[in-house]
């Protein structure tokens, strides 16, 4: 079955390793991570019941504002599970808005939603 890492967004500093990131149509990730088991690290609750919405299924992390860490190799990490792709579901807001300085996304200022689907990238092996 397999376990898709799912968040509203990646923390810059936890990119140790070369990636790719590629924007993905709403329906094609649904279309990936169908039957999979979903590991969540959601930390905006103000927009989890919309984003679950979008998705197709509850988006709700197991924990409040779980929090990843690296492996030793430099892949993400929750709870003890490697992951060497990640799904980001992001809103849309109107155009030209930035909520202020420590406010929440209200759920009228989102539009729609994108998705970003992050591969980490194998180390390449040196030749002796």
């Amino acid at each position: 079955m397999g376990s898709v890492l799912i968040g509203n967004t990646f923390p810059l500093t936890l990119m140790r390793r070369s990636l790719t990131v590629e924007v993905v149509p709403l329906e094609e990730f649904r279309r990936a991570v169908a039957g999979k088991r979903i590991v969540s690290f959601w930390g905006h609750p103000n927009t989890l019941h919309a984003a679950s919405t979008a998705a197709g299924f509850d988006l709700t992390p197991r924990e409040e504002r779980p929090v990843l860490t690296l492996s030793p190799e430099a892949f993400p990490m929750l709870d003890g599970e490697v992951f060497r792709e990640c799904w980001i579901i992001s809103p849309d807001s109107r155009r030209n808005f930035r909520p202020s300085p420590n406010n929440e996304l209200k759920l009228d200022d989102i539009q729609s939603w994108q998705c970003l689907r992050l591969v980490w990238k194998e180390l390449k092996r040196r030749k002796a």
